[in-house]
């Protein structure tokens, strides 16, 4: 499944309702994985629009998803600026930063995050039901 859409904050919410009806044949998964998957890509969304096409009202967002029953990934594509994801430091929560939770967020709401720079840059991120998470012995 994959779908394109230009990546501006006023699309923000048509892509979430997309990746919403996706985690819905991810059989099982329960409330809390689709609260937490809608809310790292939301995360990631916003990082793409304000920070990758950050001067430009160009950028597009490539999103590819693939789903069995227990497990999903998202794969986010686009041609803006890259992201030095090795170079952030975990935010300081005791005192409540503006910025710079968005990746923090996102790592700790799916199970796995890879980020590839270049053209495309491609952020992919997987999350894995409790049932999976089980079966891996986890």
């Amino acid at each position: 499944m994959a779908f394109r859409l230009r990546a501006s904050l006023e699309r923000r919410h048509l892509a979430i309702d997309i990746v919403s009806a996706i985690v819905g044949h991810v059989a099982k998964a329960d409330r809390n994985f689709r609260h937490e998957l809608i809310t790292a890509f939301g995360e990631a969304f916003n990082n793409i629009v304000i920070h990758g096409y950050r001067d430009r009202t160009d950028g597009m967002l490539d999103v590819e998803a693939e789903f069995s029953t227990e497990q999903i990934t998202l794969r986010l594509s686009d041609t803006g600026h890259e992201v030095d994801f090795a170079g952030l430091k975990p935010p300081d929560l005791d005192s409540l930063p503006e910025g710079g939770m968005g990746v923090f967020m996102i790592h700790a709401l799916v199970d796995e995050v890879v980020y590839h720079s270049g053209t495309p840059n491609v952020l992919s991120l997987t999350k894995r039901t409790a049932a999976a998470s089980e079966n891996d012995g986890h």
